[in-house]
């Protein structure tokens, strides 16, 4: 059985008392999310191993409260151990910042509701209005996994009105 908050020491109470979320936050409509938004896309950075030209992406999203930059020094390791395995693929690492994160807190029209959804959907629109192919992988940490995953789905349902070819499915011999 868990303890009610006011039985805790005063200084500790301060953590039971969040104010109520607004219900916009928590469910969203199908119309809202029926294309509605703008077309605002993500903060992103790139790594390769080489500067020439890329054959193929890989998309990394961090967790909650992260931002890509926290994945540089494995997308860099990553990056050259894929120069150094693929027969003549070049890869391209993509750091997302997802919304409200890291960069992307600084976009303008990444409008509510802030869910997993939407935050796929951002990585259409980033693709799409950069003439992107789509990515080859998608690596998600935590949130971004969930993230990564709603991206797949969408993808192969069609939800953004082009034949996506679906990212690779790999074990990398493990």
């Amino acid at each position: 059985m868990g303890r009610s908050p006011s039985s805790f020491p005063r200084r500790f109470r301060v953590l039971f008392s969040f104010p109520s979320f607004p219900s916009f936050l928590l469910n969203s409509t199908p119309e809202f999310l029926g294309g509605s938004r703008s077309l605002s896309t993500l903060s992103y950075e790139e790594i390769r191993a080489s500067e020439r030209p890329f054959d193929s992406s890989v998309f990394v999203l961090h967790g909650l409260l992260g931002s890509g930059r926290n994945w540089r020094t494995f997308s860099r390791k990553l990056a050259s151990e894929l120069q150094n395995t693929s027969n003549s693929n070049e890869w391209r690492m993509v750091l997302l910042d997802l919304r409200n994160h890291g960069k992307s807190t600084e976009v303008k029209g990444l409008d509510p509701p802030h869910d997993m959804e939407n935050s796929a959907r951002d990585i259409a629109n980033l693709v799409k209005s950069h003439g992107w192919k789509w990515p080859d992988v998608v690596i998600g940490h935590s949130m971004g996994g969930k993230v990564g995953l709603d991206f797949v789905a969408s993808c192969a349902r069609g939800d953004y009105r082009e034949s996506v070819v679906l990212p690779k499915q790999n074990s990398f011999g493990y």
